[in-house]
């Protein structure tokens, strides 16, 4: 039966039958008719106020929902409807009051944020600065292989009668090219 309303193509304007009460694009064929319920009496002697006053005044069945080949399948409920979230737990003290400008306390808000992000930042920086010295230094050669490690020098590029420093396992190693005169003289 869907298939043959959704096939219809022109017709289908003239193919429903039933009146909505949320106003749609198509027109009905025939037009609604409006029945007028018996009146209900109230009984002036109770008070409006409570529960149990209201409750004979209220519909016994809940809502229903219609459907036809061509009308509307859903009821859409106003925006007054939807509940919004109350996030009054999650904000600061100084901004719950409506009447009150944020502006006075925004620097100081503003001052926690900068505090947090800089400190968050500090941390990262140097755990990052960790993680890499530490994977550096896991290529690097070990301290056993460091022990056994040699330097050659060329006397050949040390002026006779001068010093030079060169760097061997991580610490200084002065090298002296002596003249024939002082090596005479620790002989002796």
């Amino acid at each position: 039966m869907m298939s043959l309303a959704a096939r219809s193509g022109a017709f289908s304007p003239y193919m429903q039958a039933t009146a909505v009460a949320v106003a749609g694009p198509l027109k009905a064929l025939v037009p609604g008719v409006v029945v007028k319920g018996e009146k209900i009496l109230l009984d002036p002697k109770k008070p409006f106020l409570c529960r149990e006053s209201l409750s004979g005044q209220s519909p016994k069945t809940g809502p229903a929902v219609t459907v036809s080949i061509n009308g509307c399948a859903g009821v859409r409920f106003a925006h007054t409807d939807v509940s919004v979230p109350d996030f009054t737990d999650y904000r600061r003290p100084e901004v719950q009051d409506p009447g009150k400008s944020s502006q006075e306390s925004s620097e100081s808000r503003r001052t926690f944020s900068y505090l947090v992000t800089g400190a968050s930042t500090v941390v990262g920086v140097y755990a990052a600065k960790t993680v890499v010295s530490q994977f550096v230094s896991s290529m690097s050669a070990s301290a056993d292989v460091l022990a056994l490690s040699k330097i050659e020098v060329k006397l050949s590029d040390i002026p006779e009668g001068k010093n030079m420093t060169f760097k061997w396992r991580g610490k200084p190693l002065f090298v002296r090219h002596r003249t024939e005169k002082e090596i005479a003289a620790e002989a002796r």
